[in-house]
């Protein structure tokens, strides 16, 4: 069955803004974390590897504050995969409260010739267990 990818990330003190709730820098750290978590987990961003993964765009919906202490949960689901491109959509969660959306635009780089390239077949398969179109 497919679902979305769930990392969870503990928040830190130093994390919060002089208003005391999770600057908003910090949510494209957790989604960042939630990407990272889920590619590294099926061994596709290995350091010795020959392609790399670079952020090409990152949209941001911010619905609530979140503070500390807490622990964010961000779920990532594999929208929609290109030719040299995939987009990943994030949820940001505090328990049962939804407190921010993302979208991520991700190109997959040659290390050596730091150009975009076709997704390997590898790839597409990998990301078969969290493709979800219509996750918000």
């Amino acid at each position: 069955m497919t679902a979305p990818h769930i990392t969870e990330v503990p928040l830190r003190f130093c994390d919060t803004d002089r208003l005391g709730h999770v600057n908003n820098a910090v949510y494209a750290v957790l989604c960042e974390a939630g990407r990272a978590e889920m590619l590294q987990s099926v061994g596709l961003l290995e350091p010795s590897s020959a392609h790399a993964v670079v952020i090409a765009r990152l949209e941001l919906d911010f619905l609530r504050e979140m503070n500390w202490p807490g622990t964010a949960v961000v779920e990532s689901a594999i929208h929609q995969i290109g030719t040299k491109s995939f987009r990943v959509r994030h949820r940001i969660r505090i328990g049962d409260m939804l407190c921010a959306r993302a979208l991520s635009v991700l190109a997959v780089m040659s290390t050596e010739t730091r150009r975009a390239v076709p997704l390997e077949q590898a790839w597409r398969d990998a990301f078969g267990q969290w493709f979800l179109p219509d996750f918000i």
